[in-house]
Formats: structure tokens, sequence, C-alpha cells
């Protein structure tokens, strides 16, 4: 039992990784959308949290 929320996890942990890349490209493009940047952390962080969760 205690194995079978491992794929959902790793799925979450894939989204929040995403998230993050998307975050990096943002805040170091030209221009630089830091306000984009930002959100895209903060939905890697949540993501991050529901993977653990899981």
């Amino acid at each position: 039992m205690a194995d079978a929320p491992v794929p959902e996890a790793k799925a979450w942990m894939v989204k929040a990784w995403r998230d993050l890349e998307t975050a990096r490209r943002a805040g170091t493009g030209e221009p630089p959308f830091y306000d984009v940047a930002v959100y895209h952390c903060q939905q890697a962080a949540e993501k991050a949290v529901k993977a653990f969760l899981v």
C-alpha cells in the first residue's frame, strides 16, 4: 500500500520541475518577466507540497 502513491507523487514533482524551468526562462529572458517567474515559483512550491502529501 505504501508504494501506491509513488507514481502520483512523481507526476506532481515533474509538474513542479516544469514550473521551475518556466520560472527560470521567464526570469532570464529578454526582457525578463519577473512577475511570471514568481508566479511559477509559487506554483512549483504548491505542487512539491502536493507530492509530499501524496
